[in-house]
């Protein structure tokens, strides 16, 4: 019997909200964070956003919707941070998509 579409979506996004909350708090405890800050697209979604709002063991920060749909804003915030650290990078290097971001 087929499986109706919604009911298909709404247990992938479950799915998915379990494991990215999951693995959060424990990295986040694992790292002894204070806060904790979901950005990017992904941080547009609802089910997200309420999971980790309920819960009460980490201050959470997450950016207005407007906010959430582009990573420009996201890679921008970054740029911003390692310039202020006095980190500089040169037109010559090379374009990695693995590169970490630490």
């Amino acid at each position: 019997k087929p499986i109706p579409a919604a009911n298909m979506a709404a247990s992938f996004q479950a799915a998915v909200v379990d494991v990215l909350f999951t693995k959060t708090l424990k990295a986040a405890r694992q790292f002894g964070a204070k806060a904790i800050l979901v950005a990017g697209g992904v941080s547009a979604n609802h089910v997200l956003r309420q999971a980790f709002l309920s819960q009460k063991e980490f201050p959470v920060h997450i950016p207005p919707l407007s906010l959430c749909t582009d990573n420009a804003a996201m890679i921008a915030a970054a740029g911003y941070f390692r310039y202020a650290l006095g980190q500089r990078d040169g037109m010559e290097i090379d374009v990695l998509p693995t590169w970490p971001l630490s």
